[in-house]
Order: structure tokens, then C-alpha cells, then sequence
């Protein structure tokens, strides 16, 4: 499951360094990135991204076998918008459900293997702060409809803490390619530098 904004809102904090079209089409590169390698992860049955924006997300995401699920205007917000889509997908489904962000720009199918292989039955790959929360992992039914979603300022201790209240074992995870999202020019700088050239070449404005 992956959230994806708008292209007009998103990625406010480079706007120093990148104009309202370059920022858009940062958005786009992003995604696709992080869908593209959710799609060839090994373990992952079904990408579905939840949006408020359905029409700049089929565009941004033409070609990939996705599906879109529309955020509810009167459900405004990121853990909101996951809910609703958790809401949607756990009807007649079992298994575990991974979040992951759209503005992953290292992320590889391999990172996403490790992640899936992993035991506990929350797992949480904390960003290279080691205070957020990129990627959530965590059962579909059962426990999971209990567990909320506590994106934002410090969620890393607001997911262990909502792991905790429900009894369920979790692992934290820190890896390379899950701990760099792409905010600010700092995150930038924090790249490795094939991931940042490949990303460069596609929005110049970040070179």
C-alpha cells in the first residue's frame, strides 16, 4: 500500500531548489521508483496506491499493473488515507500489509525481501533518523484493523508504542535503501551517488 499526494502540494522543503514543475515531476520519478520495486519484490501479491488525486496518480503511474484507490475528501490526511485503504483491502483478505511510502529513491526489491522475511509480526523500517517510520509492516486482519497508523513526527516511537499496547512482538529495521527519503536538500546529500545521478538525470534542477 503506498500514499501518494498530489503533484502541486508535495515536496514544499526543496522548493529553494526546484520550481513547482520540477518539484511535480520529482513526485512522479518517486514513484514510480518505489512502485516499479514493489512490483518486482518477491512476496508482493498486489500494489494498491490511495490517493486524493486519482488523475495525476494514473498518469504518473501509467503502465504499471497498480491499483488506485481514491481518498475520501471527508477523510483528510495521511493515516486517514491509509486506513480508508486498509478499510478497503482487508475485506476478504489475510496475510500482512506493508506501507511504504512513495519518496523512496533507494529502495530496492532486495530491501523489500529482507523486510517480508523478517518474523515479528510488526515490522518497522525507521528512516536514517531513526525517528520516523517508511516502511510499515503488519497483519491485514486479526491484530492488524486494531494497530493505527501513527505517521508523523516521531512515529517510530508512535508505531512501537501502538505495537506495544496491542501485545505484538516488533522489529525495527535500518537499512541503506529504506532510511533515505527525499524531503530536503539534506536527504538529498545523504544519497548514495548512483541513486542520486539517476535521479539527477530525470530532474536537473537536483544536480
Amino acid at each position: 500500500m503506498v500514499p501518494l499526494r498530489d503533484g502541486v502540494s508535495g515536496k514544499s522543503r526543496l522548493a529553494a531548489v526546484l520550481d513547482a514543475g520540477s518539484r511535480r515531476r520529482l513526485i512522479r520519478v518517486l514513484a514510480r521508483h518505489v512502485v516499479t520495486t514493489l512490483l518486482a519484490a518477491d512476496g508482493i501479491e498486489r500494489v494498491v496506491v490511495v490517493t486524493a488525486d486519482p488523475a495525476f496518480t494514473r498518469e504518473t503511474l501509467a503502465g504499471l499493473a497498480v491499483e488506485v484507490l481514491e481518498q475520501p475528501a471527508d477523510r483528510p490526511g495521511l493515516n486517514a488515507a491509509l486506513e480508508h485503504a486498509r478499510e478497503v483491502l482487508a475485506a476478504g483478505s489475510a496475510g500482512r500489509l506493508l506501507v511504504a511510502h512513495a519518496d523512496l529513491p533507494a529502495l530496492s526489491p532486495g530491501d523489500v525481501a529482507a523486510i517480508l522475511a523478517e518474523d515479528a509480526p510488526v515490522v518497522i523500517a525507521t528512516d536514517r533518523n531513526r525517528s520516523g517510520t517508511n516502511l510499515l509492516l503488519l497483519p491485514v486482519q486479526g491484530a492488524g484493523p486494531r494497530f493505527r497508523f501513527r505517521f508523523g513526527a516521531d512515529s517510530l516511537a508512535a508505531h512501537l508504542a501502538e505495537a506495544e499496547a496491542h501485545g505484538l512482538d516488533v522489529r525495527v529495521v535500518y537499512r541503506p535503501g529504506t532510511a533515505v527519503d527525499l524531503d530536503t536538500t539534506d536527504d538529498w546529500s545523504q544519497l548514495p551517488d548512483e541513486v542520486r545521478s539517476a535521479v539527477g538525470q530525470q530532474v536537473p534542477g537536483l544536480l
